[in-house]
């Protein structure tokens, strides 16, 4: 992702606008950054990075926002689907995958990690690969096939790494942004392990 560090003043105003007195102490401009991101599904939205250096191990929160009001992501599809109907939600061909790879991104879901694979040999090596790689929403899958079902939802089919195994997977993704996966069960490549 390309993202733009925030100056000192939006900083400041960002760290006023998001913590609460109880975690007055988890940011002070002195020691972190305010950085953003565009999400190309959102119109008038953007995601926020704050991240505090002063701790050990550092640590980032994530939000959404459009530069006055922030929604921290907190690992649940709420916040996602209640920005979805505030931020001009746009769901194309083209944004499909990337809110996909966003999604998963930040939600936990009961079925585990799910990560969206450029291409089915990428599973063998996802451990490895570092946060910059999972954080890539703008990544294309070579194998993905995404088709409209004619009521504004979008079908993708494609190769995802679920929870540490290699899955065949059919991804409905509907107007409001819920998303739905569908196993099509175990993919098995040459020298899987």
């Amino acid at each position: 992702m390309n993202w733009h560090r925030l100056d000192r003043e939006k900083t400041v105003d960002m760290i006023n606008s998001v913590r609460s007195a109880a975690e007055a102490l988890l940011f002070s401009p002195i020691t972190s950054e305010a950085k953003c991101t565009r999400l190309p599904f959102y119109s008038n939205h953007l995601l926020y990075r704050l991240t505090n250096y002063a701790s050990l191990p550092t640590f980032s929160m994530d939000f959404v926002g459009d530069g006055q009001k922030f929604r921290y992501l907190d690992g649940s599809e709420g916040p996602i689907l209640d920005i979805n109907g505030s931020a001009g939600l746009t769901l194309t061909k083209d944004t499909v995958i990337p809110y996909l790879n966003f999604y998963f991104l930040n939600v936990r879901l009961e079925e585990g990690e799910i990560i969206v694979l450029k291409d089915p040999q990428e599973a063998a090596t996802i451990d490895m690969f570092d946060d910059e790689r999972r954080e890539d929403i703008n990544l294309q899958p070579d194998q993905a096939r995404v088709s409209s079902d004619g009521a504004g939802a979008f079908v993708v089919m494609t190769p995802i790494f679920l929870d540490g195994s290699l899955v065949d997977a059919e991804i409905t993704v509907d107007p409001a942004g819920r998303v739905s996966v569908k196993s099509l069960g175990i993919m098995k490549l040459p020298n899987w392990q």
